[in-house]
């Protein structure tokens, strides 16, 4: 199964859940099967407003309200406690593959 891991540590809630987007659509369009967006907070249960485990629960927000649903089978959509890993729908027109430039992080790790 061809899957994209995306690490999206580093970068701030707005710059990681529009880089989760951008790739989640570029997989898509490049013929991926998966994209696994690693956010950490594993132990973060909770939704919070600041601090650690804001990417987390901005990006199941994105999962849940069908703001990937163009892209992805929420169906088949798997919470992880560090990670989410979304499948693809299958584009039967993929492109030879080509992604976009990472933008800078903007936290140290």
């Amino acid at each position: 199964m061809r899957t994209r891991t995306i690490d999206l540590h580093g970068h701030d809630v707005l710059t990681a859940v529009d880089l989760a987007e951008d790739r989640v659509r570029e997989a898509y369009s490049n013929g991926y099967e998966a994209v696994e967006l690693l956010h950490g907070a594993g132990d973060v249960t909770e939704p919070v407003e600041t601090g650690r485990g804001r990417i987390k629960w901005a990006l199941r927000r994105l999962v849940e309200g069908g703001g990937l649903d163009g892209y992805i089978d929420r169906r088949r959509t798997w919470l992880k406690a560090g990670s989410i890993v979304l499948y693809l729908r299958r584009n039967p027109k993929a492109r030879p593959e080509r992604w976009s430039p990472d933008p800078p992080r903007t936290h140290r790790r």
